[in-house]
């Protein structure tokens, strides 16, 4: 059955799919118990999944796995179709095409900068969204608003840091794009 499955590079990429979506979910969820100053705030451990899928794949495959792991969390967490459920869906799409954007750039950029920017345009988005959805009200010309924006952007531009940190470490392009096996 193993020789079936390696002759075959799509059914491959399946397997590779379903166990980067699953690291990708069990990033996801064990970042709950990591401490954080707001209940909201997330790392984005998962974005690390994300980056190794288009050093191996493309933006198409990252696309997938995104949703799908948005999706599946939303479903498990109960809160499908909610506004936290656009929120993610709306910003988690943005920075995975912005990433597939900076991939084509990859010669010159590091996975850190890439990683650094997605966070960034993954946060600049939330606040868009969330601005629209909720807090349509609220001036943004405000003092207490622009505090906010900066220390939204800082937290993310150090979660970026690590997450391209750690992708830097683990150095996926030992993987043959081609047959799927490490070289």
């Amino acid at each position: 059955m193993y020789r079936d499955i390696k002759k075959n590079p799509e059914k491959m990429k399946s397997i590779y799919l379903i166990l980067f979506l699953l690291l990708a979910l069990y990033l996801s969820m064990a970042e709950i118990f990591i401490p954080k100053p707001f209940p909201w705030l997330k790392l984005g451990l998962a974005n690390i999944v994300t980056i190794l899928v288009l050093e191996k794949f493309d933006l198409k495959t990252a696309i997938e796995l995104t949703l799908l792991r948005i999706f599946i969390q939303n479903i498990t967490f109960g809160t499908i179709f909610t506004p936290t459920f656009v929120i993610s869906i709306t910003a988690g799409s943005m920075s995975v095409i912005a990433m597939g954007c900076l991939f084509k750039f990859r010669d010159r950029l590091s996975l850190v900068a890439i990683s650094i920017v997605s966070a960034l345009v993954h946060n600049l988005v939330q606040l868009i969204v969330v601005y629209f959805l909720l807090f349509r009200n609220i001036s943004i010309y405000s003092k207490y608003t622009f505090i906010f924006i900066l220390v939204f952007t800082g937290i993310g531009i150090f979660s970026g840091l690590i997450t391209g940190v750690i992708c830097e470490k683990i150095n996926i392009r030992k993987i043959n794009k081609n047959n799927m096996s490490i070289t």
